[in-house]
C-alpha cells in the first residue's frame, strides 16, 4: 500500500519482538513493535499522506472500529485458532511440523494454555463457544455495514484502516478453519468482494 520494498522474515518465536509479540518491522536499524505503531511509523517518515483519513469524523470512526478489530475481533480470532478444539486440530497440525518431534506437542499445549489463559483474563474466554461467535458475528456484521456499497471502508479511498481491515478479514478468510466467524463473512458478499478487491491490488505482495 505504500509501495515501500521490504523482505518477509519468518520468526517462529514471538519473545524476540521488542515487546515480546508479533508483528514487529525493522526500518533502517530501528526495530518498531505493534502494527498500529508500525502503520504510524510508516505514514510519518515516508510522508504517505495518501494513507490518511483527513474527516475528523470519520477519522474518529475509523479509530473506534479498527479498536474494535484490534482489541475485539482478534480475541474471537484467536479463540477460533487455540481454544476452539476444533480450530486446534486445524493449528496443531500446521504447526507440528515446524518443531522437532520431541517438543513439538508440550510447545504447542505449553502456548495454548497460555492463550486461553489470555482470553479468559480479556474476557471472552469466560464465555460459551454460541455466545463468543456471536459476538465475532455482530463485530463482522458492523463491518459489512459500514462498508455498504463503497469500494473501501473511508472516503472513497483505500486508507490506513483498510490495513487493518483486510488483514483480519483475509486471514479468517484464507485460513483453513471453517470457523462461524468465517462463515459470517461469506454472509455478507460485499465483504467478500471487498477481500476480492484488496487481493487483486495488494494480494501478490504480501
Amino acid at each position: 500500500m505504500a509501495n515501500l520494498p521490504y523482505d518477509i522474515q519468518i520468526e517462529l518465536n514471538p519473545g524476540k519482538g521488542p515487546k515480546g509479540k508479533m508483528p514487529f518491522i525493522e526500518d533502517a536499524g530501528e526495530k518498531i513493535p505493534d502494527s498500529s505503531f508500525i502503520i504510524e511509523h510508516l505514514i510519518r517518515k515516508y510522508s504517505l499522506d495518501h494513507l490518511t483519513i483527513t474527516n475528523p469524523e470519520k477519522e474518529a470512526q475509523a479509530l473506534a472500529f479498527k479498536s474494535m478489530i484490534e482489541d475485539a475481533l482478534y480475541f474471537g480470532l484467536l479463540y477460533s485458532r487455540w481454544v476452539d478444539p476444533n480450530g486446534f486440530k486445524v493449528v496443531k497440525s500446521s504447526f507440528l511440523p515446524m518443531f522437532p518431534p520431541v517438543i513439538g506437542h508440550p510447545f504447542l499445549a505449553f502456548i495454548r494454555n497460555n492463550l486461553i489463559k489470555q482470553s479468559k483474563a480479556q474476557g471472552l474466554g469466560r464465555h460459551s463457544a454460541s455466545e463468543v461467535y456471536a459476538i465475532s458475528e455482530k463485530q463482522i456484521s458492523s463491518l459489512a455495514t459500514l462498508l455498504g456499497e463503497n469500494e473501501f471502508f473511508f472516503e472513497n479511498k483505500v486508507t490506513y484502516f483498510d490495513a487493518t481491515a483486510y488483514a483480519f478479514l483475509n486471514t479468517i478468510m484464507k485460513q483453513p478453519i471453517e470457523s462461524p466467524i468465517k462463515k459470517g463473512i461469506k454472509a455478507h458478499s460485499n465483504l467478500c468482494e471487498y477481500i476480492r478487491r484488496m487481493d487483486l491490488l495488494f494480494g501478490e505482495s504480501v
